[in-house]
């Protein structure tokens, strides 16, 4: 099957050619590699047309009034469209793949073409590039995703952006529902969360992605608003279910809510009291 890298970039030129250089490099080569920078003001337009024809590059306007996470999102979309290829990695500008990246997700491919995507776990690192920590948690490595979206009623069951790889008709679907999602959404939770409704995940074990952790990233962000990235996951997830005619997942019965509020009003002897008693 034919390949396209996906890069969305945003003022990333410090770590971009690191980014690019790990695509060129794979061991199966991708057949395409398409760039969208949304409107750097670094040298990273500069840096990306250096490559020459080795790319497809997509030099786009910055919307100020946009959320990073939407702005982000529509990166991906408008590259998306440009590409031709069946299946399609993303990639953020700022992390890159390991070699063999590309050569094992399309073994897994091969080996059970049905799947609609693939991830796996991932190696934080920091500014500079040097490693922080393993990314590897054992609630995505799970055989049945949809089954355990439902068990635990929660949609956070992957790996992050870079990690993902889907196969082209389901993304196309996934992309024009996620018009209807939250614009403060993340793109991995607005594409991998509703993945199971359209078919079948697979989670492979080696770490074949960099991801790297700065401290005004989007990601880092997040981790400031779990209780509000929770409601807009599981409200995303509802209406997807809806269209779908498949069932919805439940807020109250998801732990990690409870968890969130207790931290948010100075009360986490209450989580350790009503963690026990949900689901």
């Amino acid at each position: 099957m034919s390949t396209a890298v996906l890069i969305n970039n945003y003022n990333n030129g410090t770590w971009l050619r690191a980014c690019v250089d790990s695509v060129l490099t794979q061991t199966r080569p991708a057949d395409e590699i398409i760039v969208y920078d949304d409107g750097s003001t670094d040298d990273s337009v500069s840096i990306l047309r250096s490559y020459g024809d080795s790319i497809t590059l997509i030099a786009g306007l910055h919307d100020h009034s946009r959320h990073p996470r939407d702005s982000a999102f529509s990166a991906i979309y408008a590259a998306f469209e440009a590409s031709s290829s069946e299946h399609l990695y993303l990639l953020d500008g700022d992390d890159f793949f390991f070699p063999e990246k590309i050569r094992l997700y399309e073994e897994a491919w091969a080996a059970r073409p049905e799947l609609v995507l693939i991830n796996a776990p991932m190696l934080r690192i920091d500014a500079a590039g040097l490693p922080l920590i393993e990314e590897r948690e054992p609630k995505k490595h799970v055989s049945d995703h949809l089954a355990e979206t439902y068990r635990v009623q929660d949609t956070d069951l992957y790996y992050w952006t870079s990690s993902l790889a889907f196969r082209r008709e389901p993304l196309k679907r996934m992309l024009a529902a996620s018009r209807q999602s939250d614009p403060n959404l993340a793109t991995d939770s607005r594409l991998a969360g509703i993945a199971p409704l359209y078919g079948t995940i697979a989670t492979l074990n080696p770490i074949l992605t960099a991801w790297r952790r700065l401290p005004h990233s989007l990601s880092h962000r997040f981790l400031t608003s779990l209780s509000k990235n929770l409601r807009a996951r599981h409200s995303y997830f509802n209406y997807v279910a809806s269209q779908l005619g498949a069932a919805r997942i439940h807020l109250w019965r998801n732990k990690e809510f409870y968890r969130g509020l207790a931290r948010g009003i100075g009360l986490a002897p209450f989580y350790r009291l009503v963690r026990k008693r949900v689901i």
